[in-house]
């Protein structure tokens, strides 16, 4: 079979596969990414961009084998390759293992992209996240899933395509406008190849979910786009968790989709809303339909952020973009009560966004990556971490496909402290003549 992306598409798969003409689609999303990037406009109350600035110059970087250990036995153990700078998390009497990018706790493996800044997508490899998903995919047995915001990894693609042709069952949900039209998708390759895909069109709002689901055992998710930007030049974390019960919601929310279901019109069904996996707490929640009626938990994720907060001695969070001003005077409520110790990283190019805080006084920093902080994490105290797709903002909770996990897990939230003194040392304030407060 070929692997040149064609020009030509085998028309619609199931009746979903929905596109417009490329150079209408490229006119309708320069049209968007002006209003955002120029004017400060946000269009339609949809999640900002995602995408880096314009190039910068790309630094000389030599990438050096490694070995990371895979801690599930239906996984092969294989070289993962790093590049110089690479954070290896340290989990001091913890039961974690530090690997490269991250860490391996037995029943799941954790990882932090480590930003080069270039658009050399043919000389740069070796992302630790990009090879540990690829290892992933090339040891699937029957099935995998994949609901996709974006995707032009070549790495990951190339593993779709080796799974397609040796038998494996896949499945694409992505996104019309980033997923299809995006000129550098690899989506439409795949679906040439005969595997079949359903967008989200013409709705819109984003099918902003980056899932894999692979053999109803493993699952895959993150902030981490499967593109290049997303695991070389972006600040990202991905997850890969062994557990069939929260297999089992991803493959509820990803049936849903592909039944057409998108946004507030997918129902509420999650199975297993709370779990245990290996005496660790996992909390799942996707939107924008809320959690199911008889949930103990709060419907809007935000909210369930919020008792956390409430609860919480110590917080700390690297956000995209943050727009929802009730999670915002929570976090100023309780630190202005002397309750709450916070500091926060935003994106630099949204920072405009967290005017309430910084005018409040809290320690608020915007990034210092040339390209995307694009983390979507929020640490409480030295246990419990929340982090997914799900950007703090409306239209993430009312129109978009989202999914967020709360892990209470020491380990992991070790981890993820050290991935925010990482951002931390690199940032800078915010310079007081941003906002007028």
């Amino acid at each position: 079979m070929t692997r040149n992306r064609s020009s030509k598409s085998q028309g619609p798969t199931g009746g979903q596969r929905v596109t417009i003409g490329t150079v209408t689609g490229l006119v309708v999303i320069g049209i968007v990414l002006i209003a955002q990037y120029v004017f400060n406009i946000d269009l339609l109350n949809l999640e900002p961009e995602e995408t880096s600035p314009a190039p910068i110059a790309s630094p000389a970087v030599t990438v050096a084998p490694t070995t990371a250990p895979t801690p599930f036995p239906t996984i092969a153990r294989t070289p993962v390759p790093t590049s110089p700078g690479t954070p290896v998390a340290s989990i001091p009497g913890g039961e974690a293992v530090p690997i490269p990018g991250g860490i391996d706790g037995g029943w799941y493996q954790l990882y932090f992209t480590a930003p080069i800044n270039t658009r050399d997508e043919t000389r740069f490899t070796g992302s630790p996240a990009e090879a540990a998903l690829v290892n992933a995919i090339d040891n699937a047995t029957s099935t995998i899933d994949l609901a996709v915001y974006q995707m032009d990894s070549r790495a990951v693609t190339d593993a779709l395509l080796r799974a397609h042709e040796r038998g494996i069952q896949i499945r694409i949900v992505t996104d019309d406008e980033f997923g299809l039209e995006s000129p550098n998708s690899t989506i439409e390759e795949l679906e040439f190849e005969g595997i079949p895909v359903r967008s989200d069109a013409p709705r819109r709002a984003f099918m902003h979910n980056k899932f894999f689901i692979i053999d109803g055992l493993y699952v895959w998710t993150g902030s981490t786009n499967i593109t290049h930007n997303g695991f070389y030049n972006n600040n990202n974390s991905s997850i890969l968790i062994r557990s069939r019960q929260l297999a089992e919601n991803f493959q509820a929310e990803f049936d849903e989709m592909w039944a057409g279901q998108f946004g507030p019109t997918s129902p509420n069904n999650l199975p297993n809303p709370v779990i245990t996996v290996n005496g660790t707490r996992i909390e799942t929640f996707f939107e924008s339909e809320g959690s199911p009626s008889w949930s103990a938990y709060p419907s809007d994720p935000v909210d369930r952020l919020s008792e956390l907060v409430r609860s919480a001695r110590t917080v700390r969070f690297m956000a995209f973009v943050i727009t929802r001003e009730d999670l915002m005077n929570v976090i100023i409520e309780q630190s202005a009560a002397g309750a709450l110790d916070v500091r926060g990283i935003v994106e630099r190019s949204q920072r405009r966004f967290v005017a309430p805080m910084f005018c409040a006084g809290l320690d608020i920093r915007q990034d210092g990556n040339p390209d995307i902080l694009h983390h979507k994490v929020f640490i409480f105290d030295d246990t419990t971490v929340a982090f997914g797709s799900f950007n703090f903002t409306g239209s993430a909770t009312n129109s978009n496909d989202e999914n967020m996990l709360i892990l209470f897990n020491r380990d992991i939230a070790q981890a993820f402290l050290e991935e925010f003194a990482r951002r931390w040392a690199e940032a800078e304030p915010v310079p007081s003549e941003v906002f007028t407060c």
